[in-house]
This record gives C-alpha cells, sequence and structure tokens, in this order.
C-alpha cells in the first residue's frame, strides 16, 4: 500500500474541465472543485452557507477523458485521490499554498441528482507501428450515443415512483387518522 494523504471531496465543479496534453502525448484533464461547507447558526436555528474551498484536480488519461466527457460547471461531484501541496511567493511577496489532488475516482454526487452511467467502448490505443487501431467506426446517419428513448422512459419511471410515494404517504396519513377516530372515546349527543 502506498503511503501518502489520500482525500473523498465533495463539492461541485468550478470551472468545465479543461484537458491538456504533457510529454510523450499523455492527456491531463484538469477540474476546479468547490466545497462549501454548511454551518448551524445557532442564534437563528437556520443553515447557511460556510466559506467555499476550491481544490485543483487532476485526472489522468482516460479518467481524464471521462470527466472531460461527463462533467460539467455546477455538476455535484465526488473525488477521491491523493493530496499534495504546493507553495510560493507571489508578486506581492505573499506566501501562498494551493492543495491539489490527484484523482483515482471522480464521480457524480447521486445524493444530489440522477446520473445516466455509459460505459465506453474499450479500444485498442494506436500506436506508431498499428495505424489502423487510431480510426474510429463512423456511427451512421442520425445515430446518437445516447439513447433519448431509453432517458424519456426512465424519466416516466421517476415520476411514477414519485407519485406512489405521495399516494402511499396519503394513506398513511389516513391510517393515522382513522386509528386516532376509534381510539377517541364516543362524543355524547
Amino acid at each position: 500500500m502506498s503511503q501518502g494523504g489520500y482525500m473523498t471531496l465533495v463539492g461541485f465543479v468550478a470551472q468545465d474541465p479543461k484537458q491538456r496534453k504533457i510529454r510523450d502525448g499523455v492527456l491531463v484533464t484538469d477540474l476546479r472543485v468547490g466545497a462549501t461547507p454548511r454551518v448551524l447558526d445557532r442564534v437563528t436555528g437556520e443553515w447557511r452557507d460556510g466559506e467555499t474551498s476550491y481544490f485543483d484536480v487532476s485526472c489522468w488519461r482516460r479518467l481524464g477523458d471521462h470527466v472531460r466527457a461527463s462533467l460539467h460547471k455546477g455538476d455535484p461531484v465526488l473525488v477521491k485521490g491523493r493530496v499534495r501541496s504546493r507553495s510560493w511567493v507571489d508578486k506581492a511577496g505573499v506566501s501562498r499554498t494551493v492543495y491539489d489532488i490527484v484523482a483515482d475516482t471522480v464521480g457524480h454526487d447521486m445524493n444530489r441528482g440522477v446520473a445516466n452511467y455509459l460505459r465506453p467502448d474499450r479500444r485498442p490505443v494506436a500506436s506508431e507501428e498499428d495505424p489502423a487501431a487510431a480510426e474510429q467506426p463512423d456511427l451512421p446517419e442520425g445515430a446518437d450515443m445516447i439513447d433519448e428513448e431509453a432517458m424519456e422512459r426512465f424519466g416516466r419511471e421517476l415520476d411514477d415512483l414519485a407519485e406512489a410515494e405521495v399516494a402511499t404517504e396519503a394513506l398513511e396519513e389516513n391510517e393515522t387518522a382513522d386509528a386516532a377516530a376509534s381510539s377517541a372515546p364516543p362524543v355524547p349527543f
């Protein structure tokens, strides 16, 4: 097991992911994630936002490709990875420290919404010896990677579940009211 500081970060995407190429053509996707703690104001009893902290997240190779294709500014995310810090002195002579995360895993925060998972095709990595491996098959005219019909069906199923939940709650409230009425003493006329 490797040593080092690992972190799980729950937050939101602060900027759209940006992909860059480094030496040897390796792709890295940079992601900026903000985390805002919620604090209870004990005087008013209301929840309010605390100070937002921002983290730079590096996603390498295939993870970076998937992050770039899946995440957008404002999306709720979970990030797990190794933490490292960088310190420097800026032009004004102020010492600065930034915390970076080299991501092992990145995903949507399902506690705050619904996501649709799409497993990409595993294609062989192209090499100089095999340029044919780099060719991508053309999709037929009008073909799309997203199955709109399946998405619509999924939305209808979610709506049906929500209606069933409301009906169940109403039935439970009626049963509670009936039980309370039957246990009450009779009213004399």
